[in-house]
């Protein structure tokens, strides 16, 4: 037989003995909720591996992507940039940022462009406008930039000064073949558009 307290409805016993089994129950159901959700992560994993985040395809290709338009943009720049005073290290710049023909063809007429930008006493830099990968597959993309360039040189220099109009503002488009070289995307080809 029990005896009840009839006010509250509590049977007598030790008050701790009591509260240690609603802690042990609650820690019970808090770990029972716990493996079923640690369960169902695991089963969303298995079923739907495109759920961890920078193993899917998509993901990726998108890094690819962005890869060579971050390449492309790197080389336009340093294609772009010219100082009379100092050709040496841009040209060696735009070397080391490319590969293939274009860098035999850059290499090649590299003595002929400081000349040239020596005796017209050109400075220019450029800024990429848009960059949008067109084709691209594991080892080679084409990609069409957009660029401006501001330009001083003799020739505009003179036209001022004779009160004339110069603007030194040029406007470029390109179609580049950036390939994959090791874990780098260099400039293989360039290619004006018009």
């Amino acid at each position: 037989m029990t005896i009840e307290n009839t006010m509250t409805g509590d049977v007598p016993g030790p008050a701790p003995a009591r509260r240690h089994g609603r802690v042990q129950r609650l820690s019970v159901v808090v770990l029972g909720v716990l493996s079923v959700l640690l369960a169902l992560a695991c089963v969303v994993v298995l079923i739907w591996p495109t759920a961890v985040p920078g193993k899917s395809a998509a993901e990726k290709a998108d890094d690819r992507t962005v890869a060579v338009q971050s390449a492309a943009t790197q080389v336009m720049k340093a294609f772009l940039d010219v100082d009379y005073k100092n050709m040496d290290p841009r040209v060696n710049k735009v070397l080391s940022l490319s590969t293939g023909a274009f860098k035999n063809q850059y290499k090649t007429a590299a003595a002929d462009l400081k000349s040239q930008v020596q005796a017209a006493r050109t400075v220019a830099t450029g800024a990429v406008v848009r960059v949008g990968v067109g084709d691209i597959d594991s080892d080679t993309a084409v990609v069409y930039v957009a660029a401006d360039s501001k330009v001083s040189n003799t020739s505009i220099e003179k036209e001022k000064a004779q009160g004339q109009t110069a603007d030194g503002r040029r406007y470029y488009r390109f179609q580049m073949t950036m390939s994959k070289v090791g874990d780098r995307w260099l400039l293989s080809d360039l290619q004006g558009i018009s």
